[in-house]
């Protein structure tokens, strides 16, 4: 499978899990019953509702875009995906340093992110810098 394939459906597979977190925040579902009263004033959401708004639209869409974009056209995927793995780092570290806790999803969020920028980096190397090896070397 190529590279390109492998980060458009890791993309596409971000964007689900995001719209998915997202749909069980807002129906208030499993563990997010009920905002935990110590975040409000630490974090910039006072309820599931903003959170999840903000994530589904952010990550949600935002991993849509770079995977459907992916697929049809087949250009700046990669760098499209070291910036939506960089955002999920930073928004995970960020909110991580608010509360002043480690959560189990918010381990969870850190390999994944991690993993989506060192995908997008594999990628880049090896089609552009490999890539262009390659062809250079076949002439």
């Amino acid at each position: 499978m190529a590279v390109k394939n492998v980060l458009n459906l890791y993309n596409l597979l971000l964007s689900m899990g995001a719209f998915y977190l997202g749909v069980l925040m807002l129906t208030e579902k499993g563990a997010f019953d009920v905002y935990p009263p110590e975040w409000i004033g630490k974090l910039p959401f006072t309820s599931w509702t903003g959170m999840a708004l903000f994530g589904m639209a952010l990550f949600g869409l935002g991993n849509a875009f770079a995977s459907l974009r992916g697929f049809i056209k087949k250009d700046k995927v990669f760098l499209m995906t070291i910036m939506m793995g960089a955002l999920f780092f930073v928004c995970t570290v960020g909110a991580t340093m608010l509360t002043g806790e480690w959560y189990l999803p918010s381990g969870v969020f850190l390999i994944v992110s991690i993993m989506q920028i060192l995908l997008g980096i594999a990628g880049f190397i090896i089609f552009h810098l490999l890539g262009r090896a390659a062809g250079q070397a076949k002439r």
